[in-house]
């Protein structure tokens, strides 16, 4: 395609999408709910399908994924020959998301695509992709964004309603791309299908479920990092693993007395941290979907976050003194 930039198009479409966030004026510990602000990434499709009216031959299908890469990508995909078809053809113009259903239905799409549709960035355009410019930027940036914010305002104030289409209209955006480096290192896979699970509950609004499993993975990481300096030859002046006199069933306050020993000496502050976050997510109640259970979780997750950078490298590194 002449006279096409991908980085460009790509570029151009986010600096819209986040001028339009900078007018809400939304504070930094609340842009979770935008799908493509910090550190999140997006892959863009521009779908080519058949238009039946006179003039015209196709249009183009918009829409993003949640994207766990470092990049944003743009992928195009002509499905002009595919869609010659009344049943779609006959969908009215304006219904784009409906459209996309019918493309679902006829596995015309990859179907991890649909399980990752931002339900929000659905759009379409007559005009060719070479030669889209700040007309589509702007106004899609504007659908976009607004419908994010509008569905996180209504969520912050009542419980969230079903939504029959499209099924990931996702009110909340966790920013997986700065846990998989945590992920990735940790190499845990039973640490790994935990940690996901909540990052499923706390993207469909699940947030006693998310609690309750970040609670889950913030002992399992406490665990993990006690086991590295086991395994690495800890003892101390008794000659005694961390794990002497560990339960069979360890509740937290296990963990944080284990904590509070060589080599990790954590000071009575950071045990005030860890029981807090361990509070939160007894706290949180099932019943309420609102903004403050929602806050809750982000706390756990900062706290997941704060337990790795602060604690784990150490014990990997760990050697014990043979003098």
């Amino acid at each position: 395609m002449t006279n096409f930039n991908e980085s460009v198009f790509i570029n151009s479409l986010h600096k819209a999408y986040l001028d339009r966030v900078s007018i809400y004026h939304v504070p930094d510990g609340e842009l979770t709910r935008f799908s493509w602000t910090e550190n999140k990434t997006v892959t863009i499709y521009a779908v080519k399908v058949f238009d039946a009216n006179p003039g015209y031959k196709f249009y183009t299908l918009y829409f993003a994924i949640k994207n766990n890469d470092k990049n944003n990508k743009l992928i195009q995909i002509d499905l002009i020959e595919e869609t010659k078809d009344p049943d779609f053809f006959r969908i009215d113009d304006g219904m784009a998301r409906y459209k996309l259903s019918w493309l679902n239905s006829h596995n015309l799409l990859n179907e991890t695509i649909d399980s990752k549709i931002i339900g929000s960035s659905v759009t379409f355009s007559y005009e060719r992709i070479e030669k889209e410019g700040s007309f589509l930027f702007d106004n899609w940036a504007q659908s976009w964004v607004d419908s994010e914010y509008d569905a996180t305002k209504s969520v912050e104030e009542k419980s969230t309603p079903v939504q029959p289409f499209p099924k990931t209209n996702q009110r909340f955006f966790v920013d997986r791309y700065h846990f998989d480096d945590m992920l990735t290192t940790l190499n845990d896979s039973q640490f790994t299908d935990e940690f996901n699970q909540c990052l499923f509950a706390y993207e469909h609004e699940k947030w006693f479920l998310c609690a309750t499993g970040l609670g889950s993975c913030l002992e399992h990481l406490m665990l993990i990092i006690l086991t590295n300096y086991d395994n690495n030859g800890y003892r101390n002046e008794k000659n005694e693993r961390l794990f002497k006199g560990f339960s069979k069933n360890p509740t937290a306050q296990d963990y944080v007395r284990c904590f509070k020993k060589d080599p990790i000496n954590i000071t009575s502050r950071q045990a005030t941290f860890i029981n807090l976050l361990f509070m939160a997510r007894n706290s949180v109640d099932h019943h309420n979907t609102g903004k403050t259970q929602k806050n809750l979780c982000d706390l756990l997750l900062d706290g997941i976050s704060d337990m790795y950078n602060d604690y784990y490298a150490s014990s990997v590194l760990f050697k014990p003194n043979r003098s």
